[in-house]
């Protein structure tokens, strides 16, 4: 039988969310304790309460935000060819970068300020590369790819679908594209591309 949340857990819960937005819309510094209370809906104090301070909270948050994609479950679910494998990747990869986008440009600026941040903006890719170093190692050694750098493979997937969702997408409005491809069309391609190189 499941637990369920306890009020004070869905209390913590919602503080929590609602640190989120500011920090992602106004960044650390332009967040005060007193707005994200407001927000939530509860005093100041029961902020303090749930999470002392802050800072604490703001590392409550980052760590919510770089929670990693849960590839488990993703490695379960892939279809079965290389092709077919690297676009669901790709897609979930894409997906994760895109919906966090603003959070992540939020903690790549606070990480100047916060050393401590860079531990949890890594996390994320940490755990991608791993997963991906797995996934193309298998494939290296049933000869199905040739290449034998693994790491190399695993930063170039990843760096293309971070650099699309952390910079190309936020001016692609702007760059008078005639046909603009949806993320899907998009990893299509760029899996095809990639395969090219490597295959």
């Amino acid at each position: 039988m499941t637990k369920q949340p306890s009020s004070k857990e869905q209390t913590r819960e919602h503080i929590l969310q609602k640190a989120i937005d500011s920090f992602k819309t106004h960044g650390y510094a332009r967040t005060t304790t007193q707005s994200i209370a407001k927000n939530a809906g509860v005093a100041e104090i029961t902020l303090f309460r749930h999470f002392g301070d802050k800072e604490t909270l703001f590392k409550a948050a980052v760590q919510q935000i770089a929670s990693d994609v849960p590839w488990e479950i993703i490695e379960q679910r892939l279809p079965g060819s290389l092709e077919d494998d690297l676009a669901f990747i790709a897609q979930k990869i894409l997906a994760f970068f895109l919906n966090q986008r603003h959070a992540i440009a939020m903690l790549m600026f606070e990480s100047n300020h916060f050393s401590e941040m860079k531990e949890a903006l890594a996390s994320n890719p940490r755990g991608t590369m791993v997963f991906l170093n797995r996934y193309f190692q298998k494939h290296i050694t049933s000869g199905t790819i040739k290449s034998e750098k693994v790491d190399i493979l695993s930063q170039m997937f990843v760096s293309m679908l971070f650099g699309y969702a952390l910079g190309l997408d936020h001016v692609k409005d702007l760059l008078d594209i005639e046909n603009p491809h949806s993320p899907e069309a998009l990893t299509l391609e760029f899996v095809q591309i990639f395969l090219q190189g490597i295959l």
